[in-house]
């Protein structure tokens, strides 16, 4: 097992070498999840601006504020005050590491931030990036796989204990406080909040659960549920049905079709690297039974957010490869009936041999009362 400081200098050595293809001196570090890749530094929220990482050539500084204490000695603090803010360290240290060309993340750096450095480091050019770092954090290093299980596990013991507590009469708020509570209680989080759809809900593929009408669970009702733990930062995402009393034939019928084709897609991951066609090759096997097709990607990354790269959707531009986690989530929606998804979390081994992390069971869920 690598030590922190290591893992955190293999990242930096990966960011560095693109950096060096690109003749850069530096890389200006404003996105949340970005910096926490590479510095284990994280701020109380991810949408306000409490913190900045630069990596030159040879240091890596972290600006924020008194607020904020860090023990990663590999990390150059410089403190952001009313006297000193960032672009007064950007000037000192411009001139001390002879930045010429310093790169920035064009697509999270607001267009008043760009226009005021652009103001002050009046000397230095400045290049604009795009999902440079995220694309180095789809490919995932054995502390973040370790990481990623763990969260799935608690997913699986989640769900299994919530199925337990649902009733008629029981509903979608209901169920997804209970998730959320299981979750908190033995000292996890949500991933996101998560999708509890019962029966027309079910029919809507990102049924908004704390906006909707909060279906409760009759007798026959179908109840898709889709969720993720989080665990040290790093997030599972599974959605699983649940069939109460008897389903009709053509639930079943359905569902099957759509378990067939959802492993089918998750072992074509060993044959095929383009999200592309793997996107495809789900699709045909749905509609090829007279089915409709979903409205949504096949599947994404997952790691420190719960949408990363690689997309699996016929728009997708990425390869798949080897120490990568995704999702295969294909679903059937019946406008105003019902709809079903299915989804993993799996991960890409070296020798491309799939692991599937979220262990609940997919054989057909039937609780009756």
């Amino acid at each position: 097992m690598l030590k922190l400081s290591d893992m955190f200098e293999q990242r930096l050595n990966k960011l560095r070498k693109t950096l060096a293809e690109k003749n850069l001196d530096g890389f200006l570090v404003s996105n949340f999840y970005n910096i926490l890749y590479l510095t284990g530094f994280k701020t109380l929220t991810d949408d306000e601006r409490e913190a900045w990482g630069l990596v030159t050539k040879n240091n890596i500084y972290l600006f924020t504020d008194s607020r904020y204490t860090i023990n990663n000695k590999f990390l150059i603090l410089k403190l952001i005050t009313p006297e000193k803010g960032l672009i007064k360290h950007l000037q000192e240290i411009v001139v001390e590491e002879k930045i010429q060309r310093l790169g920035f993340e064009g697509d999270d750096l607001k267009v008043n931030e760009l226009q005021k450095i652009k103001e002050k480091l009046v000397n230095v050019e400045l290049i604009s990036l795009e999902k440079l770092i995220i694309k180095i954090r789809e490919i995932k290093d054995e502390e973040e796989i370790n990481k990623i299980r763990i969260a799935c596990q608690i997913a699986d013991r989640c769900l299994e204990k919530i199925i337990k507590t649902i009733k008629v009469g029981t509903s979608e708020k209901e169920i997804t406080f209970r998730i959320e509570f299981w979750l908190k209680e033995k000292g996890y989080d949500l991933s996101f909040y998560p999708i509890v759809a019962i029966d027309k809900n079910s029919a809507v593929p990102h049924y908004d659960t704390r906006g909707g009408n909060n279906e409760k669970v009759k007798k026959n009702s179908i109840i898709l549920i889709d969720f993720g733990a989080k665990f040290q930062d790093y997030h599972s995402d599974t959605t699983r049905m649940i069939f109460v009393g008897k389903p009709a034939r053509e639930m079943i019928n359905t569902y099957n079709i759509l378990l067939n084709a959802q492993e089918k897609t998750i072992k074509q991951l060993e044959n095929d690297n383009n999200p592309v066609s793997i996107d495809q090759f789900c699709r045909k096997l749905i509609i090829d039974n007279r089915l409709p097709t979903y409205q949504h990607s096949t599947g994404h990354g997952v790691g420190l957010q719960i949408h990363e790269y690689p997309k699996i959707s016929f728009t997708s531009t990425d390869v798949l490869l080897p120490n990568q986690v995704v999702t295969i989530e294909p679903g059937v929606y019946i406008e105003d009936k019902w709809g079903m998804r299915i989804e993993d979390t799996v991960f890409i081994k070296e020798n491309k041999q799939i692991e599937v992390l979220t262990k609940f069971s997919k054989q057909p869920l039937i609780i009756n009362f």
